[in-house]
């Protein structure tokens, strides 16, 4: 069976073509402005992918702000290099459970249609708690709602066991995490998990 890394690595190049068609796109555009992101932040992007919101980010940061975006997927990483517009942005190969970037550095971290694939969710939450700011926000969302998702990934024996717990366990997740308890959204066409590094 192939890694996740391989797995993703063999769709880098048409993901957003396959993923994002327009109007798919279109709700995408609706979900950015729920991130809360406001100009001049500094915002770490966990798992990129191609870099499907790095347009986005850099567009409401502006040049004041700061982007840095990783994903563990070495050809996602060369996509999401090609969407880098000002000099204050970054993607990386990088791995969730050992986020390559300073304790309290970032004013909003997202992770958008990544959290699944993570193997050891708490970690990973607890590195994204170490990268944030005192009461910087940290997002996990979709575009799909926790039971839409799994049904989609159970579809591709690699990703068939990447789910989002249910609102109980992502709210222990969090807590674990030093994370305040998350406001969850879990609606058809979306899913969002937000809390606060306490």
């Amino acid at each position: 069976m192939k890694s996740q890394a391989e797995f993703f690595d063999s769709r880098a190049e048409n993901w957003e073509a396959d993923c994002y068609p327009p109007v798919v796109r279109d709700r995408l555009e609706t979900l950015i402005p729920e991130f809360g992101v406001c100009p001049g932040e500094h915002v770490l992007d966990i798992g990129t992918g191609p870099g499907t919101l790095l347009p986005y980010l850099q567009k409401i940061v502006g040049n004041s702000g700061h982007i840095c975006a990783f994903d563990i997927s070495a050809k996602m990483v060369k996509e999401a290099r090609k969407k880098i517009r000002f000099s204050a942005a970054a993607v990386l190969r990088a791995d969730a459970h050992h986020i390559p970037c300073r304790d309290d550095s970032f004013d909003r971290v997202i992770c958008f249609a990544a959290f699944p694939h993570f193997e050891n969710p708490v970690p990973a939450l607890r590195e994204m708690a170490r990268v944030a700011k005192p009461g910087a926000k940290i997002i996990i969302a979709h575009l799909m709602s926790r039971e839409e998702l799994a049904k989609h990934h159970g579809g591709h024996s690699a990703v068939a066991d990447d789910v989002l717990p249910d609102e109980s366990g992502m709210k222990k997740l969090f807590l674990a995490a030093g994370l305040s308890s998350p406001a969850i959204r879990d609606i058809p066409g979306r899913y969002l998990a937000g809390g606060v590094k306490i």
